[in-house]
């Protein structure tokens, strides 16, 4: 091509790949070739990406833009028409896809949005600019908006052409062509478009009708990151169980295959889920797949307003029956800030979803996106949102700033004490002492914010102590508590990771019991003792772990019921940081007479 086209991508962490200029450049037909793509993230300097992209001397810009970015390429975009004057920037993506002629009219800088889906419309553009640079060519291309006469000065019409009608998903070229460089990066892939349902804060369900890949070209396609070793796929399908024949299918193909390595990760439908879905998730190995549930709320209401369709029972029974073979990762979606949902409503509903013990979950807020039915009506329930990016909630008519803040805190407590799987026993057997979970992540978030420890970026090891100083006062008030709060605390401790220097909390080691412990480990490295057959003929500085409990195993459906420690004779746990439990990455525990 004449002129060098770049398609920039700007991701939220590095570990992400952006999908939408793969498929730009994959679909670009003869030009494929020709175009160039640049990814960065937004935690880079905007210095060093407005260096390095001025340095390529582009003379065709495209931004991939969304929530997470838009401010970033806005700024990249202006500073870079001022030291590239000739640049042509054009923008897609939702972010710029419902209000385009707003963004032409506001920033001079973008001379051209792409609306709607891309693929067609990169391809033309790129045969336009190969072959013809009309105004009038560039009207005839669908789904474009751009300024008449190039938006010279004194020009402010804004041309909006047809809309771009969406593609035959089977037409869709395969968006990667090799691994090269992405080794340790997620890969999204797309086997579908729409959603069948009409949730009002999501962009998906404008188009109300679902496009989706055969089975014979989708399984094509994950035969690539199959024969690849893939560490993570994850689908950007919005609902991927809504046609459950082509959902079992998929499933089926890749429990089939199964490489040993990919896991692959799915947004569905709980309550969708089907008798026969469940008789092949048992045959899956432990980490194959992973499943993102969007619960949202449980407030019948609150349901009703965001207009959307849930069986909550039957989404319980479904997510405690994926649970029960403990090899399928479950993360289970709550949203903040919908109409009805009042900060005890959110309680009730948190609680709710704690209850169904996920493997995660998330807490998230409200976002008034342009295009939702939820921005249309957002003076009915008295929203109130930020007015940049991800334009998130500030209050309702039933939730103050003052309860956002709060939740804020609660979000963080169940990020550190939850989401990270390291602390899970400690969990279990706190939250009986207390009204509801809910209630042990507001306290312990306000714990934070009086103390001063909010906003500050602490250790692993740092967020035991806290714990424990929590716990010191009202929760564990008796010796008894105390002590047993101490080992399993320090169970949890030492199941993620070794510590050299553990906590304040942790039992020092009396001389006598660190000869027996040396002498436990020494029986099992000589092949003497009851662990011999894993451990025989291994050094001392391969293995392991071993710390003297008062505590013989702790039985977690019992801790989730009572938080109650089941107690035996005084035991040696043996940690085997080796053999780690593919959903939780917990080392192996073992007893040791």
């Amino acid at each position: 091509m004449k002129n060098k086209v770049i398609l920039a991508g700007i991701n939220a962490r590095y570990i992400h790949t952006n999908l939408a200029i793969r498929s730009l450049r994959a679909n670009a037909g003869e030009y494929a070739e020709d175009v160039e793509l640049c990814e960065y993230t937004i935690n880079q300097r905007r210095e060093e990406i407005l260096a390095r992209l001025y340095e390529k001397k582009p003379d065709v810009l495209g931004f991939s833009c969304y929530l997470w970015n838009i401010d970033y390429v806005l700024s990249l975009a202006c500073d870079l028409k001022k030291v590239l004057p000739g640049l042509m920037v054009f923008a897609g993506g939702p972010e710029v896809s419902y209000h385009p002629e707003e963004l032409l009219k506001t920033y001079s800088f973008i001379d051209l949005v792409m609306v709607g889906e891309g693929e067609q419309t990169f391809r033309e553009y790129l045969q336009w600019l190969e072959t013809d640079g009309t105004e009038e060519g560039l009207a005839k291309i669908h789904g474009l908006v751009f300024r008449e006469n190039g938006g010279d000065e004194g020009s402010d019409r804004i041309i909006r052409t047809l809309p771009r009608e969406g593609m035959a998903m089977d037409e869709l070229v395969f968006p990667y062509p090799d691994t090269a460089g992405l080794e340790h990066q997620i890969l999204y892939y797309e086997s579908s478009r729409g959603c069948p349902f009409s949730c009002s804060y999501c962009l998906s369900s404008i188009e109300k009708s679902v496009r989706i890949k055969s089975v014979a070209k989708t399984v094509r396609e994950l035969d690539f990151f199959l024969e690849h070793n893939v560490p993570q796929v994850k689908f950007v399908d919005r609902t991927f169980n809504c046609n459950h024949a082509y959902a079992y299918e998929i499933w089926k193909y890749i429990g089939e295959q199964d490489n040993g390595v990919t896991n692959f990760h799915f947004e569905i439908a709980g309550d969708l889920l089907q008798e026969e879905d469940f008789a092949l998730f048992r045959t899956f190995r432990p980490g194959l797949v992973q499943f993102e549930i969007g619960v949202q709320s449980t407030n019948p209401d609150t349901i009703r307003a965001i207009r959307r369709k849930m069986d909550l029972e039957k989404l319980k029974n479904n997510v405690a029956r994926i649970r029960e073979n403990h090899n399928i990762h479950e993360h289970l979606d709550l949203i903040a800030g919908l109409p009805c949902e009042d900060y005890e409503s959110f309680r009730r509903s948190f609680n709710d979803v704690y209850e169904m013990r996920p493997d995660q979950l998330q807490l998230g807020f409200l976002k008034l996106l342009d295009g939702s039915y939820m921005n249309e009506v957002k003076d009915g329930y008295e929203i109130r949102c930020s007015g940049k990016a991800p334009y998130e909630v500030l209050s309702t008519k039933w939730l103050s700033y003052d309860d956002i803040l709060r939740l804020k805190r609660v979000e963080e407590m169940v990020e550190v004490y939850y989401n990270s799987l390291q602390f899970t026993a400690s969990m279990a057997y706190l939250v009986p002492r207390f009204d509801s979970a809910f209630d042990l992540y507001d306290k312990l978030g306000s714990y934070y914010k009086e103390n001063g420890l909010l906003d500050c970026s602490h250790s692993r090891q740092k967020r035991y102590e806290i714990l424990w100083d929590f716990c010191l006062g009202d929760v564990c008030g008796s010796e008894e508590e105390r002590e047993e709060l101490r080992e399993i605390l320090t169970f949890d401790l030492f199941r993620r990771d070794y510590v050299k220097s553990p906590p304040s909390f942790v039992r020092p080691r009396e001389p006598g019991v660190r000869r027996e412990i040396r002498r436990l480990m020494d029986r099992a490295l000589q092949g003497t003792g009851d662990l011999s057959a894993r451990y025989g003929g291994m050094t001392a500085g391969q293995v392991i772990h071993i710390v003297y409990v008062d505590l013989f195993t702790i039985d977690m459906g019992m801790l989730t019921e009572t938080g109650r420690l089941v107690k035996r004779t005084p035991r040696y746990l043996l940690f085997d940081y080796r053999q780690r439990d593919p959903l939780s990455h917990s080392a192996q525990v073992a007893p040791l007479s």
